[in-house]
């Protein structure tokens, strides 16, 4: 275990001194002036905090929650199936089915398909890799 010394002044310059050298190619990676930003915080300050908002693209309309639409891309392979195959449509007897997610909990009749008349079912993974395969 090492042993720490108490921080001292001139330790406190150097670790700004560091961390200011480390931010500044972020910063300019991502536009960012730090220089603006230092001039509205107290001469004193010894921290500032940067508050970034990211907002998510809007979902398209699915019977499956989201859920179930990433664990179709995460497991479809695992299950005989490709995972570009989420959204594909195929027909069978009188309706066309769409492939809406994949429910990891059952291992058998896993795949979530959202049929033409708008009803929801669960299809065994296997049938589905014939019909899209």
């Amino acid at each position: 275990m090492q042993r720490f010394e108490p921080i001292t002044q001139d330790l406190c310059e150097q670790l700004k001194q560091d961390i200011a050298e480390a931010l500044a190619p972020l910063a300019e990676k991502y536009g960012l002036d730090l220089a603006t930003v230092k001039e509205f915080c107290d001469d004193d300050a010894e921290s500032v905090a940067v508050n970034l908002r990211f907002s998510l693209p809007a979902r398209t309309e699915s019977v499956a929650s989201r859920k179930e639409e990433n664990d179709f891309r995460c497991y479809a392979e695992g299950y005989g199936m490709q995972s570009n195959w989420l959204g594909k449509e195929f027909t069978r007897g009188n309706f066309t089915y769409k492939v809406a997610g994949l429910n990891i909990n059952l291992p058998k009749e896993c795949v979530i398909l959202q049929r033409s008349d708008g009803s929801r079912c669960q299809e065994n993974g296997k049938l589905i890799a014939r019909y899209l395969g």
